[in-house]
């Protein structure tokens, strides 16, 4: 067997070299992630494949960004409005 970390051959039960466990079963890629997959509780997340979870991270950043500039857009509006 060859670990999936590291690259190390000829192992059986865990990496000689990291000692990562051989038998768990690994995370596939998703052909793809949508913003909703945020609500899904920790235990389902935990089987996302890390590169998934990047790519989610990447999503709720950018609808944090948008909200943010939507609200520095309403309050320069609200105090134009004063003026």
């Amino acid at each position: 067997m060859i670990c999936s970390y590291c690259g190390t051959e000829g192992l059986e039960d865990s990496c000689s070299f990291c000692e990562a466990s051989l038998n768990i079963k690994r995370p596939k890629l998703k052909e793809f992630v949508v913003l909703e997959d945020v609500e899904k509780p920790f235990d389902d997340l935990v089987c996302f494949h890390t590169y998934d979870l990047l790519v989610l991270l990447r999503l709720v950043r950018k609808e944090r960004t948008k909200a943010y500039d939507l609200m520095l857009t309403l309050k320069k509006a609200g105090k134009s409005h004063l003026n």
